[in-house]
């Protein structure tokens, strides 16, 4: 699942909560969402450990993490 299809399904406060939990802000988030800014190979393993596997890291980020 990609960000911005996250935010619409689980809502934004749902969001809010994984932006916390990852360790930034829903406003990046949102940005991700638009295609604004890309995120780090970091956040985006946080992502995908936050939101319990919804978020992929091939999904977000298949520049770095191309599917096996």
């Amino acid at each position: 699942m990609d960000m911005k299809t996250y935010i619409e399904t689980e809502g934004r406060d749902e969001a809010r909560r994984l932006a916390f939990r990852a360790g930034t802000s829903y406003v990046y988030l949102t940005q991700i969402a638009s295609g604004f800014r890309k995120p780090s190979g970091r956040l985006v393993l946080l992502l995908e450990h936050h939101s319990n596997g919804k978020l992929t890291r091939h999904e977000l980020r298949p520049d770095l993490y191309p599917e096996a």
